[in-house]
């Protein structure tokens, strides 16, 4: 199989005869019957890089390492339901279970209860605190924080001392949001005065703009030098709160590369975000299962401490991007094509960036 990465459309289409998309779990009789090995894949029902990167690359990815292993995706609106559908995929026979946790300080009942079957857990990007627990793979959360601070500091330079930052972070039952604040602060705190720091909930861009618009009423008067936002979606949000009050060109970091951040870097109205290469996730997740599923001892980089012991990890690496690096790091990998980034309205930007499709 080509390694190179590929469309979201493509990889759902592929996984058709491949997959059971929905909530419900597989037959275990008719498993043990065709030889099926089934795997659980379990993310919140809020999360489209679930749907569109996450699933799709490792259920492909797992199938060439495992051709007998199916792949069932179950969406869940809250932790509580995604704890039962853990629990039923366990009684319909998975043996593995990858959560993207809805709620990571809550999601220990589904490991625990897995842990009791036999079945392995690899909390997938977001952690599941304070149980013992198999596996976790992510990106390193300090290192996505420290860019985005990074990208705030070189944007504000020598002005560092004449006016205040924002910062909206996310989702505090994520344990992520927790990681990519600290990150940020390790390289912003005595170096800018931070006005305002918010916690948006949900990462809703929506949100974002009420928690934006907040902190402008918080600043006194002081010039606002930038805004350190932990995801693309919040640049978004507090972008509409400073156009609303009149702000422009200010400074504002985001994180995942989402077309419509892109197209906002071309456009001069977004710094820059932090390129996670979530194929490459997806696909190393997948080899950690199937080493796993076939009895091998898979490769970890690193180990986190969860709160109840050390959890074998595997960390990869996040990238800035800014305009210059939109062609290189994020097009040629494959992550988004140039015909879904240059569409409509944005095509006259590409044609500025010279890029083309």
């Amino acid at each position: 199989m080509n390694r190179t990465r590929r469309s979201a459309a493509a990889l759902l289409a592929a996984l058709g005869a491949l997959s059971l998309a929905g909530c419900g779990g597989g037959d275990t009789t008719t498993a043990a019957a065709t030889g099926e090995r089934r795997v659980a894949f379990l993310a919140p029902s809020t999360s489209m890089r679930a749907l569109a990167y996450d699933y799709p690359n490792f259920a492909v990815q797992l199938q060439e390492r495992c051709p007998e292993c199916v792949v069932d995706l179950h969406t869940a609106a809250d932790q509580a339901e995604q704890n039962r559908q853990a629990a039923q995929a366990v009684a319909d026979g998975a043996e593995a279970l990858v959560v993207v946790a809805a709620d990571g300080a809550q999601a220990s009942e589904l490991v625990t209860r897995a842990g009791s079957a036999g079945v392995p857990v690899v909390a997938y990007d977001r952690l599941i605190r304070d149980v013992p627990l198999d596996y976790y793979v992510s990106f390193d959360g300090g290192a996505v924080g420290e860019l985005g601070g990074r990208a705030i500091l070189d944007a504000v330079g020598e002005r560092a001392g004449e006016g205040v930052v924002v910062m909206l972070q996310g989702d505090p039952g994520d344990n992520n949001a927790g990681l990519f604040a600290a990150g940020a602060h390790s390289v912003l705190d005595g170096r800018v005065t931070i006005a305002a720091e918010r916690s948006v909930a949900g990462w809703s861009a929506d949100q974002a703009e009420v928690e934006m618009a907040a902190a402008l009423r918080e600043l006194g008067g002081r010039p606002l030098l930038g805004v350190y936002t932990a995801y693309d979606g919040l640049a978004a949000g507090a972008l509409e709160a400073l156009t609303d009050a009149g702000y422009s060109g200010v400074p504002i970091t985001g994180q995942d590369a989402e077309v419509g951040a892109l197209q906002r870097i071309l456009a001069g109205t977004q710094t820059m975000t932090v390129f996670k290469d979530l194929p490459a996730q997806a696909r190393a997740t997948a080899d950690l299962v199937a080493d796993v599923l076939s009895g091998a001892e898979p490769g970890t980089t690193t180990t986190t401490d969860n709160g109840a012991g050390s959890v074998p990890t595997v960390l990869l690496q996040p990238e800035a991007v800014g305009k210059a690096e939109i062609r290189s790091k994020v097009l040629e990998s494959g992550y988004t094509t140039a015909e879904a980034l240059c569409a409509g309205s944005a095509s006259a930007l590409c044609q500025e960036a010279g890029i083309t499709g």
